[in-house]
């Protein structure tokens, strides 16, 4: 299986939100979130239910291991 990257346009993105130092996400973090997952993992877009933490930590440490690969296309 070939490792995952993301866009520079993506990496530089997620980079500006993983600096952040609040614990909560506002309507513009979970719009990021909900995109750039559905581009990378692959699914059609949607906002998970904010009653629960767990899809968002899941979701965002899907997303922290693309990032952790670096820039590249998507599907590298």
């Amino acid at each position: 299986m070939q490792t995952k990257k993301m866009l520079k346009e993506d990496y530089d993105r997620w980079s500006i939100f993983t600096n952040g130092s609040s614990d909560k996400l506002t309507a513009d973090e979970t719009k990021l979130i909900a995109e750039l997952h559905s581009k990378y993992m692959n699914h059609s877009y949607h906002i998970p239910c904010g009653c629960s933490p767990k899809t968002w930590n899941t979701w965002i440490g899907n997303l922290n291991n693309i990032f952790e690969n670096g820039i590249g296309e998507p599907n590298q």
